[in-house]
């Protein structure tokens, strides 16, 4: 079987537009930083993110904690970028969580069992409404 024996897919390949990523940075009083993240986490992230966490880390930080909750997508290079500020901390004796983890970048943690490296935390689920 080739790839023209496939069916066709529903997704308008032409239309696709990937959300750009922000990263905010802010350092608490307590030897804390906190890294957000808003938009897909991809090869044009991944250098931001370093950055981010490099910029932090060298400020002193000895935790961070990286806000996920606005990631719909992550790739190989977000997950080596959340690689990246976990040894960048393990060599300084500190730890990191990642929290707020929506269903794609969960499930990316988990298939590459980064899930049990890092101290992973899902995204609150709404409560469901009342009737």
């Amino acid at each position: 079987m080739s790839l023209d024996d496939l069916p066709p897919d529903d997704v308008d390949h032409t239309s696709f537009s990937a959300k750009p990523c922000v990263v905010h940075t802010a350092m608490e009083p307590d030897l804390g930083g906190t890294v957000s993240v808003q938009g897909d986490m991809d090869m044009t992230a991944a250098p931001v993110f370093r950055q981010a966490v490099d910029r932090l880390v060298d400020e002193g930080a000895r935790s961070l904690r990286i806000d996920l909750s606005g990631v719909p997508f992550i790739d190989s290079s977000g997950l080596g970028s959340l690689v990246y500020g976990y040894r960048r901390l393990r060599d300084r004796d500190g730890d990191i969580v990642v929290c707020g983890v929506g269903p794609q970048p969960a499930r990316v943690l988990r298939i590459t069992h980064l899930d049990r490296i890092l101290s992973v935390e899902a995204a609150a689920v709404p409560a469901a409404p009342r009737r």
